[in-house]
């Protein structure tokens, strides 16, 4: 392992204080890639997300220090490049990159040079290793990487440098693209350094996901969601379930696979699973990610309200009672439907609580959906 100076520990330790210190919220790249260039002893660094639309890529951003262009030019060409690329593109697939290539920093020749070589700039054969692609397919990448990144590389004047780049993950997702360029190899210290990185990068980029995705999920949408009356769900676009309302909550691990291929069928532009929805749900700097209700249970609630109502020994009035709730419907609404007082209402919704022997109205909904 190749050992560290003073000033290569000093570098280490300036960003990953950096990286922990940050406010959060504040996109903690934009503020560290000229410290990363220099470190890196490199003539550009750069940091970019992949943001997987249905039918296309986009960067979702883009920080860089050393390049000509400023940086919101060079997030429109790379957004330009992007827009037309098939799946996959390069040397990894953004929407899930090899095992072998996460959170790695690894070393590249110029992309000039790659045709007549393999594309790292360790030889041997162990490298198209490295980059998880088989014999099989070597020549396929290699050509799609030719014909797809010419153009970016001689407009961004990249074809001629050597590259050093992690693809910073959380699973199998890719949070960012990071790296550094530079007319010369880099050597073992660099890709050391940058290796180093990676953990405290890793955790930073989860964290900034994690916000992200709470602002998409504030409280007006929770409340919308419990409403529904119906499991519903937030899935990001690799299929994790980011939240499920109370309906929902009791069902998501069995049913991950169907919600899976609903938001998979839904971003190919497919008719959706029978029973269910699917809502593209969309927040500047996140990749998308979607909600998808279930309506299977809703031509079997009625059976089921009457089933429970039987087991829990519920009157006829509870019984109607119990069907608004389980639709997320207020009191005062009941009131209404059934001619009612509210307070009324109130002692009925007490007598149900008590008879499933539940304390709240989202226990009630759950234990609903959970009875067999």
């Amino acid at each position: 392992m190749t050992p560290l100076d003073s000033t290569d520990r000093a570098f280490l330790a300036d960003l990953r204080g950096r990286l922990d210190l940050v406010e959060p919220g504040a996109d903690a790249l934009h503020g560290l890639m000229d410290t990363l260039r220099e470190g890196l002893r490199a003539e550009r660094a750069v940091a970019y997300g992949v943001e997987l639309a249905p039918d296309h890529y986009a960067a979702s951003f883009c920080h860089s220090s050393g390049f000509p262009q400023p940086p919101g030019e060079l997030l429109g060409t790379l957004n330009g490049f992007l827009h037309q690329q098939p799946n996959p593109w390069g040397y990894f697939d953004p929407a899930k990159p090899a095992a072998a290539q996460r959170n790695r920093a690894l070393h590249f020749r110029p992309h000039a040079e790659t045709q007549a070589a393999v594309p790292l700039h360790e030889s041997g054969a162990g490298a198209w290793r490295r980059l998880g692609i088989g014999p099989a397919e070597q020549a396929q990448v290699r050509e799609r990487v030719h014909e797809g990144a010419t153009t970016l590389y001689r407009q961004l004047k990249m074809a001629h440098m050597f590259q050093l780049r992690a693809l910073v993950c959380e699973g199998s997702a890719l949070l960012a693209w990071i790296g550094a360029l530079r007319s010369e190899p880099f050597t073992s210290r660099e890709q050391r350094l940058l290796q180093e990185l990676v953990p405290s990068l890793q955790r930073r980029l989860e964290l900034e996901t994690r916000l992200r995705e709470a602002g998409l999920l504030g409280s007006a949408l929770e409340a919308a969601l419990e409403a529904l009356g119906q499991p519903a769900y937030v899935l990001s676009a690799p299929g994790r379930v980011v939240y499920a309302n109370t309906a929902g909550k009791s069902l998501a691990e069995r049913d991950s696979e169907q919600l899976l291929g609903a938001v998979q069928a839904h971003a190919k532009g497919e008719p959706p699973l029978a029973g269910t929805t699917v809502t593209t749900l969309q927040v500047r700097g996140l990749c998308p990610h979607y909600l998808v209700v279930d309506r299977r249970v809703e031509a079997q609630a009625s059976a089921r309200v009457y089933m429970l109502a039987a087991r829990w020994g519920l009157t006829g009035r509870e019984a109607e009672v119990l069907e608004h709730i389980i639709q997320g419907t207020s009191n005062k609404v009941i009131a209404a439907r059934l001619g009612c007082a509210e307070r009324t209402v109130e002692v009925h919704v007490t007598h149900v609580l008590s008879k499933a022997q539940v304390e709240s109205r989202s226990a009630l909904i759950a234990k609903f959906f959970q009875a067999s």
